[in-house]
């Protein structure tokens, strides 16, 4: 009876995992209903969790579908729906902070129902790599591959690779991407291959942001270009 117990709580456990946290620098914590734990590597998550990270702080997740999130100093990311079975759908919300993100199958299969939310957007997808900040009184929304369709209150944006868009007084305006933008969601950086292959030379207009990949970030993002065979 103890067995059938310990097997039926472990699958449960496995079914209602998400994904888990891959790499921690400094602090953060998951708030789970009225739980809050440690956030640490090896770390499962769940629909409904609340990752919050402190100052100086980075967390980088990987879910079940190999999409990858890496999220900035002082955020707050809610992971509110994920399903990967007969109907792929993914919503997340940036509440505060930072993000990137490198989709992975649900983003391929069914871009149309991998969504993130930010105070005063919806962020849809038509490529693999994109990421926002959400500061008091501003948002930037950049795209780094693949476009976005950004929805707001009055407007729909359509954003390709190496445009950002900026909100602020009230206003949207569109821009080329400034990397300074979003340095605190790089993990690491590493060096360039002095030949560039065709998949890096499909973000040569975006180095900083190639250059910091880790080497997980790296190997989902040759996995997409492989099977798409060219650049979105």
């Amino acid at each position: 009876m103890k067995i059938l117990l310990l097997i039926m709580m472990t699958l449960s456990t496995l079914f209602a995992a998400i994904g888990e946290i891959t790499a921690v620098q400094g602090e953060a914590q998951l708030q789970r209903e009225a739980t809050v734990l440690p956030a640490k590597k090896g770390t499962s998550l769940e629909e409904k969790d609340l990752l919050e990270t402190q100052k100086h702080s980075k967390v980088q997740v990987i879910l079940k579908d190999d999409t990858v999130i890496t999220i900035g100093p002082q955020s707050s990311y809610f992971f509110e729906t994920y399903q990967d079975q007969a109907e792929p759908k993914v919503l997340m919300r940036l509440q505060h902070g930072f993000f990137k993100i490198i989709t992975g199958k649900i983003g391929k299969i069914a871009p149309e129902r991998f969504k993130v939310k930010t105070e005063v957007a919806t962020i849809g997808i038509r490529g693999t790599q994109f990421m926002a900040s959400v500061q008091e009184g501003q948002e930037s929304i950049a795209c780094s591959r693949g476009a976005l369709v950004v929805e707001t209150e009055k407007t729909t944006f359509e954003l390709p690779a190496g445009m950002m868009l900026v909100y602020q007084n009230s206003r949207w305006s569109m821009h080329e991407i400034d990397p300074g933008s979003f340095e605190p969601i790089m993990m690491q950086q590493s060096v360039a291959p002095q030949k560039k292959t065709a998949l890096e030379q499909t973000t040569q207009h975006l180095p900083d942001f190639r250059e910091s990949y880790t080497p997980l970030e790296q190997q989902i993002d040759k996995e997409h270009y492989d099977s798409y065979q060219q650049p979105y």
